[in-house]
């Protein structure tokens, strides 16, 4: 499965922000004796006193059922459980939560007389200084709870010296109520992480990514043959060099494939008219001999022929870039009925299934060259092994384009599977079971993968079970 490089580096960045945020929280951990739960406590402490203040507020001249209510009513919206106990360590409002014997040494501790707040010790208007509001965090195990505590007085009547109360709060988890958590500031700066690095690192990754994408496409232009490539990526750094490259590196290669193609034109140009000479004078030469003669003389003109169907080849190869194609909608049946004949094929016992509604987009002389050649090529090797099918049959669509499939098949040895790509280079020859007695110089496939491509297609070989080799043209549909 190919995975995108934008997608690599947004798991890798991810995978970077996780890592951060481990180690922060192994740091915090390591400087809490309680764990990472407690570092939530520090600021909550804020919030569960404003929630004292709030029962001290309210609470006065209220029935312990009363509170009781009042606390269910907040237990509900903070996801917490809570009780008040007096300063003996009596419930006064909440359920009976059986406290641990280190809570209640806490309760009766944070309930001790604080110093009156007036001179004369009857007006208690003042609130209770901020470290009267004392909060202890006690961790119970078994099972996992945590007790926070926090001072409450609570007046009984207006000008009275207020009665210590310690209001509990008791969750499993310092993470699981609001009340400890505001998870506002964390998502905020964990964007802001995340904003300022995208920020920093988009415009750099942006240009990766395109030049990478860029030479990417201009090599595989170049693996298919098209030298001709613009490869857009600019600047003065490796990236800038390497495209420069790129594009030298393609004219370098068309301008030696072009000569290439060229010198071999020329060869094959100049060689027909002294084999057309040689074959004249053979033909003569045939007609005047005598006994064993005859048969030198024949396997002379076997190997004249042989040079000039190698002759013939090249012409073949070198005209496959000659000219312009001038695609134009093809009736494949026709096309494929008029190959056959040409190619007398019938009596080397040919099937054909080709439905003749089917139109493809194709330059007609370059298609009748490639079927033509992939035809010659199933009689030469594999004639005498079994019946030789052509069907064609609708393949589905490409970028939105329906395609033709050309299967032509045979019933020969086939190939091994690492020259079945290999086989569409120039001059290659099989080394097994398609032999170099059987004729050819290995630029038929080569020959035909040039005129399909030309047409806008492609083709490929496969082989085919238990015996046979299978060529398959697709082309866009008219």
């Amino acid at each position: 499965m190919r995975i995108r490089l934008w997608t690599r580096i947004g798991i890798t960045l991810a995978v970077n922000l996780a890592l951060l945020l481990g180690l922060v929280a192994l740091f915090l951990i390591g400087q809490s004796r309680l764990g990472i739960e407690a570092i939530w406590f520090t600021p909550a402490r804020e919030r569960i006193r404003s929630l004292g203040s709030q029962v001290e507020m309210e609470f006065p001249d209220k029935s312990d059922a009363a509170r009781t209510a009042m606390l269910a009513e907040m237990q509900k919206r903070y996801r917490v459980t809570l009780a008040l106990y007096e300063d003996s360590g009596q419930l006064r409002a909440g359920p009976d939560l059986k406290a641990p014997e280190a809570v209640t040494r806490q309760i009766q501790r944070r309930a001790a007389p604080w110093p009156d707040l007036t001179s004369d010790g009857k007006t208690f208007a003042q609130p209770p200084r901020p470290e009267d509001r004392a909060m202890f965090l006690v961790k119970e195990e078994n099972p996992s709870r945590y007790w926070v505590g926090v001072n409450t007085p609570i007046l009984k009547a207006p000008g009275t010296r207020p009665v210590r109360h310690v209001l509990v709060v008791v969750t499993p988890s310092l993470l699981a109520s609001s009340l400890f958590v505001d998870w506002s500031p964390w998502i905020l700066g964990v964007s802001l992480a995340l904003l300022v690095t995208i920020i920093c690192w988009a415009p750099l990754v942006r240009r990766l990514t395109r030049s990478i994408e860029a030479m990417r496409i201009a090599a595989g232009q170049i693996a298919a043959g098209h030298f001709h490539v613009n490869v857009p990526v600019d600047g003065h750094d490796e990236l800038g060099e390497l495209g420069a490259s790129i594009a030298r590196m393609s004219l370098q290669l068309s301008q030696l494939v072009n000569g290439q193609t060229r010198f071999l034109a020329d060869v094959a140009h100049e060689l027909c008219a002294p084999l057309s000479r040689i074959q004249l004078s053979t033909a003569m030469l045939e007609e005047n001999s005598t006994g064993n003669n005859v048969e030198r003389v024949r396997r002379l003109e076997r190997d004249v022929q042989y040079m000039a169907a190698m002759v013939g080849d090249l012409l073949s190869f070198t005209k496959g870039a000659a000219r312009e194609p001038e695609l134009a909608p093809v009736p494949l049946a026709e096309l494929v009925k008029g190959v056959i004949e040409q190619e007398n094929a019938p009596v080397h016992g040919f099937t054909s299934t080709v439905d003749s509604s089917l139109t493809v987009v194709a330059d007609r002389e370059y298609l009748q060259r490639a079927v033509g050649n992939v035809l010659r090529n199933a009689i030469r090797y594999a004639a005498y092994a079994g019946p030789i099918r052509i069907l064609a049959e609708r393949a589905g669509s490409l970028d939105s384009k329906s395609q033709v499939r050309l299967t032509i098949e045979d019933s020969g040895p086939g190939l091994p599977e690492k020259e079945l790509e290999a086989v569409f280079a120039p001059f290659y020859r099989p080394d097994t079971s398609r032999a170099a007695e059987l004729g050819g110089v290995g630029l038929g496939l080569a020959i035909v993968k040039s005129c399909i491509e030309i047409c806008g297609g492609k083709v490929i070989c496969r082989n085919r079970q238990p015996l046979g080799l299978a060529v398959e043209i697709y082309l866009q549909e008219a």
